[in-house]
Parts: structure tokens; sequence; C-alpha cells
């Protein structure tokens, strides 16, 4: 205990949030550490599995693979589906790694019914995992406009779980950015943090539904985004020169995260691109008042991609069907 306690105290012990820094940084080490072994999608066709190959599926080499617009449609209808229930929006980020590593390791070939009962399961599996509240089996299932039951569902989700061994709780880019912004120094005031992490959040969730963010480590997303809200010029007002300074030295410290890291480099121009395509202006005001445009421009957007949600989330057959999003794919 007393090791522990000056290990807290060599990394400045103060409080942020509800956990110590030192704690916030090892929360760090562990989620780096994972999104480069189990939870890296480049390796997820070579690792072994953790029971027979006979339980996965087989991977028809004629099929063809999932192009990005087929993946955009149903990470635009998790989101929906998502909201719809009033659940955490990161269920989605969870949802799209399963999803994007399980056809990974079938060399991201599969055919239109693959992908949609695919995309149902994942959603399934994330909301399972990760939330307190739940959707029934058979309410994703009427979802796909009866194509699907409860019971192939359940066959798949077997198959998933088998083929990523297991491994479903992925570090996400907005798990990321929660951490990195508790390393603030605390000279920041709470006004302007909310501020940085509603643009940075916004900014991570635009990343989960294009497709060249998937070999992105999401570390390097949540960086990113970070780096590129503190550019604005509203930020530079708000944020001396020197504290920012600081927090970005203690990201290097002791996260390891630079602003010269590779793939920090190819994240950064591609979420710029990213956030002038969904807002229709290069600096974003960061009142809390145009956050909540910002909410009402990524929602109306994404309206454009699917069917718009009806009110009532008791009938889920107002949301948009998986089938109906995704026909393309078919």
């Amino acid at each position: 205990w007393k090791s522990s306690q000056d290990f807290q105290q060599r990394l400045g012990g103060e409080i942020v949030g509800n956990i110590t820094r030192g704690c916030v940084i090892e929360r760090l080490g562990m989620m780096r550490n994972q999104e480069k072994m189990a939870y890296n999608y480049r390796t997820a066709d070579k690792q072994p599995p953790a029971f027979p190959r006979q339980t996965a599926l087989a991977v028809d080499e004629t099929m063809p693979q999932l192009n990005s617009t087929w993946r955009e449609k149903i990470c635009h209808w998790s989101f929906n589906v998502i909201d719809h229930f009033d659940l955490s929006r990161e269920v989605v980020a969870v949802s799209m790694s399963l999803f994007d590593r399980f056809l990974a390791t079938r060399s991201n070939r599969c055919n239109g019914s693959t992908a949609l009962l695919a995309s149902l399961t994942t959603l399934h599996i994330a909301i399972k995992v990760h939330e307190v509240r739940k959707i029934k089996l058979s309410t994703l299932a009427n979802l796909s406009r009866g194509q699907f039951g409860p019971k192939h569902i359940e066959d798949m989700e077997w198959a998933i779980l088998n083929a990523l061994n297991w491994h479903v709780h992925p570090p996400t880019s907005m798990s990321f950015l929660s951490h990195l912004l508790l390393l603030l120094p605390p000279q920041v005031s709470d006004s302007s943090k909310e501020e940085l992490y509603a643009l940075s959040r916004y900014i991570t969730e635009l990343s989960v539904c294009d497709s060249s963010f998937v070999d992105i480590d999401p570390s390097a997303v949540a960086y990113a985004a970070i780096l590129n809200s503190l550019e604005d010029r509203r930020y530079r007002r708000m944020i001396s020169i020197s504290l920012r300074d600081q927090f970005l030295r203690s990201i290097a410290t002791h996260v390891g995260l630079r602003p010269d890291d590779d793939h920090v480099i190819l994240a950064r121009p591609k979420l710029k691109r990213l956030l002038t395509s969904s807002l229709g202006q290069e600096n974003l005001p960061t009142t809390h008042e145009n956050s909540n445009v910002m909410q009402t421009n990524q929602s109306a957007q994404q309206s454009q991609q699917s069917a718009q949600m009806q009110h009532n989330p008791s009938t889920p057959q107002n949301i948009t069907t998986v089938a109906s999003v995704t026909s393309s794919v078919q």
C-alpha cells in the first residue's frame, strides 16, 4: 500500500474527477497496451481462436468485400438506434470496433445478409456488456423486418465472440478523450474544460463512421481531436500557451502520445475535413449554445443518411430498420 501511495505522489496525487491523477495515468497506460495488442485491428485476423475454427462461420472467398458506404450506413443506423433508446453514444464506437475486427477475421468479406446480421449482433453485444439499460433481443430482431430472429442473433453472437477471443471491451477514442482531458492543469477553468470536451467529443464521434479511421489507434484519434480543438482561436484565448504546453508535456511524459506520432499526423487532417464538412465552417464557437448546435447538425446529417427517427422510444417499429437503411448491401 505504501509503495502505491508513493507512486501516486510521484505522479502528482491530486484528485481529478473522482480518481487520482496517478490512477488516470495508469488507466491510460493499460488502454494503450490494449489497443496495441488484443484490440489491434491490424492483427485481428492473426489471433488464434479461443475455440476450434469449426465453430466459426465459413468464409466464401467469392463474397465481395464490405465497402465504406455500407459501413457508414450501418454506423449511422446504429447511432439512430442508440439515440432512440437514450443510451450512451460510446456504445456505437464499441459496436463498430467489434464489427470491424470480426470482418477482419473474414478478410472483410461478407454478403448483405452477413453484414446486416453482424451489425445487429455487435450492437446487441455492446449494449449488453457496456450499458445498464438493455434492449430486448426480440426488439433488435424486429428491426430486420423478419429477416432475422433472436436465434439468428444468438448464433452470430457465438461466432463473433469466438472469432474475437471474447475481447469485447475495446478502448474507444471517446474513452481516451475523457481520460486525457483529466490531465489538464487545474488552473484551466471548469467551463473551458467543458467546452474543450464538447468539441473534441463531437470530432471523435464523427470519426466512428469513417472507415479511414479503422486502422488508426483510438488514442491517436482522441489526441488529434484535442490538438485540433486547442488550435481554434477561441481556445487559444481561453487556455494560455503555458498551460497548453504543460498539458501536452504531461501527455507525452505519462502516456507517450506526441504531436509528431505517425497516427496523430495521419488523423489530424482527416478530422479537420470531417468537422468542416459536418458544420460547414472552419472555426466552431465554443459556447454551450453552440455545443447544442453541434448536436443538432450531427443529427441532421445522420438523418440525410437514413430515415429520421420518431420520438416514441417504446415503439421499435418507428426506428428505421437495418434492412432498409443498408438495402444497398443486398
